[in-house]
């Protein structure tokens, strides 16, 4: 694996290189496009084509505005609104930019030695460039982990200025809990905490770009930056999350214009220390809950960030999302790559599901009237996502089979313009990313749906050494064929 500081967010690797990738891979679908719509056009049916493209029209013209809307909004917000943020904040003086003390809470449980080196080098170089008192906060799983850590202290040299405090864990929560509790009794009125996991490594500059931002925005209380992810595995599986994390970094955008965002990373976050310290935010962390009108009180396990990010939400804080200071996400894919990414978008939308309910409930007064609508969408795109898939199929059966023609041609155009969108932003497109963008989108809509029946199904990725799977019982399976069954029959009522 290439170190992880020679590597770069595709918006600042070679331009030209990248577009003409994209260039490629785009020609060779629009073509395999051409070439079903001249096979279609010669054997189908001219009244099913209309009657199919007319049937999807007015779904189409809501997601796509919806799609247009958020492109308008990260363009606006990555070329116009933030690079004022940037220079204002870069004008800053030091005494003023930093805190004086910024304390990073780091969890860090059954990480690969390699990982953990890594991570801890990167803070320590971060910590050189910035004038404040560092406080490091370790939160491990056992003494094995405590003896890597001081070694690589002993590689170092570790200025005066900064602290090592280690701390045992009794799962993350715990440890942040804890971590935080310990950190406040020293923390001054202009403290700023990171939250950041064990496997996160830290981009060249972080600090010196986030930090100011607490200083020029009163009303700031936390923010998150772009993630890299550096990912062990097969060839799709790196290009799955390199496609993730573009699209992510374009929604953060978007929300971000407005003064929100909809979640504040586990992987890496800063938090005004008045609220990271508040006993509303580590309670909240240390022990969240729902009440859930099938399954009662749900508590949360895993979904950190979440809890972070709603206790702001909820407290009126704005946050705001840094494109141009990063962190390498270490992923590793595991024995059984297909298995594991099932797994994580369960955890990740579980962990978005849970929340999602408390915050549309905040009001759209509270959380901003873009980031409302945005996490309404949340909970309808799972189901207008399988239209067409599911209408194609129901008109293959009943109709005739040329339908699935017609619905490749279109997938084919409309995906693919959407990756050249992605390209442009500084995504590195490949050949692959038109069926992960399908897998991402359609079966991760499936596993919305799945997670939406059941709750309280909560586990560790099992690269963190979790193979315990918690039980489902039978009126969650029950209760997702139901809604898939309706979904269904509700399609086909209209279409036929």
């Amino acid at each position: 694996m290439a170190a992880a500081d020679t590597l770069l967010p595709g918006e600042f690797s070679r331009p030209g290189r990248r577009l003409l990738a994209a260039a490629a891979s785009a020609a060779f679908y629009f073509l395999l496009a051409w070439f079903l719509w001249s096979f279609a056009l010669s054997v189908g049916d001219r009244h099913l084509r209309l009657g199919f493209i007319a049937a999807l029209g007015f779904l189409g013209a809501w997601r796509y505005g919806w799609l247009l809307l958020n492109l308008i909004r990260a363009t606006t917000y990555r070329l116009v609104k933030f690079p004022a943020l940037r220079a204002r904040a870069a004008a800053l003086p030091d005494a003023r930019a930093f805190p004086a003390d910024l304390f990073l809470i780091i969890p860090t449980y059954r990480e690969q030695p390699w990982v953990t080196r890594r991570m801890l080098t990167s803070v320590l170089r971060e910590a050189e460039t910035i004038p404040s008192r560092i406080h490091l906060f370790m939160a491990t799983g056992g003494p094995g982990e405590d003896a890597i850590i001081r070694d690589e202290l002993a590689r170092h040299h570790v200025p005066a200025r900064v602290n090592v405090e280690f701390l045992r864990q009794n799962g993350k929560r715990d440890g942040m809990a804890a971590s935080l509790r310990r950190a406040a009794r020293h923390a001054g009125p202009d403290a700023i905490v990171a939250l950041m996991d064990g496997d996160s490594v830290l981009g060249p500059g972080l600090l010196r770009k986030s930090l100011p931002f607490f200083a020029l925005l009163p009303k700031l209380g936390g923010l998150t930056t772009n993630n890299i992810a550096v990912t062990r595995g097969p060839g799709w599986y790196r290009q799955w999350y390199a496609l993730r994390f573009a699209l992510r970094s374009r929604y953060m955008c978007a929300t971000s214009l407005g003064g929100r965002i909809l979640t504040l990373t586990g992987r890496f976050s800063l938090v005004r220390g008045s609220v990271a310290f508040s006993r509303e935010f580590i309670d909240r962390i240390e022990a969240d809950a729902i009440d859930h009108w099938l399954h009662g009180r749900i508590e949360f396990k895993t979904g950190d960030d979440k809890s972070t990010w709603f206790t702001l939400l909820k407290q009126g804080w704005q946050m705001i999302y840094v494109p141009d200071a990063w962190i390498y996400c270490m992923e590793n894919a595991g024995d059984t790559p297909f298995v594991d990414s099932i797994a994580k978008m369960r955890r990740w939308f579980g962990n978005m599901l849970r929340n999602n309910g408390r915050a549309l409930a905040l009001g759209p007064d509270r959380t901003g009237l873009f980031a409302w609508f945005s996490l309404l969408d949340q909970r309808i795109s799972m189901w207008t996502s399988l239209v067409l898939p599911t209408t194609a199929i129901l008109l293959a059966i009943f109709s005739t089979p040329l339908v699935l023609l017609y619905a490749m041609v279109w997938v084919l155009i409309t995906r693919c313009a959407y990756l050249c969108l992605l390209a442009l932003e500084g995504h590195r497109m490949s050949p692959l990313d038109l069926p992960l963008l399908l897998y991402q989108q359609w079966v991760g809509s499936l596993v919305k749906i799945q997670t939406l029946s059941d709750l309280r199904r909560q586990k560790w990725a099992t690269a963190r050494g979790d193979h315990h799977a918690e039980k489902v019982d039978w009126l969650a399976h029950l209760q997702t064929t139901a809604w898939l069954g309706l979904y269904a029959l509700a399609i086909a009522w209209v279409m036929l």
